[in-house]
């Protein structure tokens, strides 16, 4: 009784997140851990979940997690210990490699070429989905906008999905925004590069200047700038939240409150 007392009092609280702000843990730690838009770092024992929203976790070698680990939108790295699952999601960051590592520079290829690939056969496959995503794209500054707004409401929806991932019901909510998330971006990212597809299509040899394949065209341009260091990370993710907000524009133009919320930003 009296060791679990004294154990108890050594756990500090878990921090309360702010957007844009890393969190390190650096002594043992009760709670779950949660950063938005930022990077959390562990060094030391977590009694509950790690969860960076839009961000990284890093589990350095002391680093002892009781729960889960997740990022939505970045990955998990180190060498520390977690007891429950470790879930990294990187939709919405850039095919990113590590400078000198063959086999990360191999994987960030083949996640450029299964961009390409997807949003290829979309154009083939549901032409007019395309071209109505592109509609929404037709004021970036809105559809970068209504992408922010957009992406806000799901972290929110995400951290009580999350909340809930213990039951059933909670993974499921929590894969399914998941999977919701990243089939909007894809189509997104569609419509982003049949514009700029459209815009390339004077500049490009005659074979490449069909619908489908200019658009592919735009994607491999995306992907493999997305490849550079630091500027191509901003350009993918920034790609991503336009291209999300214009398919949330597309779709819901009826929605007076999205509507109304997108031109106050705007």
């Amino acid at each position: 009784m009296t060791a679990a007392v004294l154990l108890a009092s050594a756990l500090v609280a878990a921090p309360s997140p702010r957007p844009g702000v890393d969190v390190a843990v650096n002594e043992p730690t009760v709670g779950t851990v949660v950063a938005v838009a930022g990077t959390v770092r562990v060094a030391s024992e977590v009694q509950g979940d790690v969860v960076a929203l839009l961000g990284d976790v890093e589990l350095a070698a002391g680093a002892q997690v009781r729960g889960d680990v997740v990022a939505l939108g970045g990955r998990v790295s180190g060498p520390g210990h977690a007891d429950g699952r470790v879930v990294g999601f990187t939709a919405l960051r850039e095919p990113s490699r590590v400078p000198g590592d063959p086999g990360s520079l191999g994987l960030a290829l083949m996640r450029s070429g299964a961009w390409v690939v997807l949003v290829t056969l979309m154009a083939l496959a549901v032409p007019l989905t395309v071209r109505r995503a592109a509609d929404g794209l037709a004021r970036p500054a809105r559809a970068a906008a209504v992408g922010l707004l957009s992406l806000g409401i799901w972290l929110a929806l995400m951290v009580l999905a999350l909340a809930a991932a213990t039951t059933p019901l909670g993974v499921v909510a929590v894969l399914a925004g998941v999977a919701l998330l990243l089939a909007v971006k894809l189509v997104g990212m569609a419509g982003l590069t049949w514009l700029a597809g459209r815009a390339l299509a004077r500049v490009l040899p005659g074979v490449l200047r069909g619908e489908v394949a200019r658009t592919g065209f735009a994607m491999l341009v995306l992907a493999s700038l997305a490849l550079l260091p630091v500027v191509g990370e901003l350009l993918w993710v920034t790609a991503g939240v336009v291209g999300i907000g214009g398919v949330v524009s597309a779709w819901a133009r009826p929605v007076p409150v999205l509507v109304a919320a997108a031109r106050a930003l705007t």
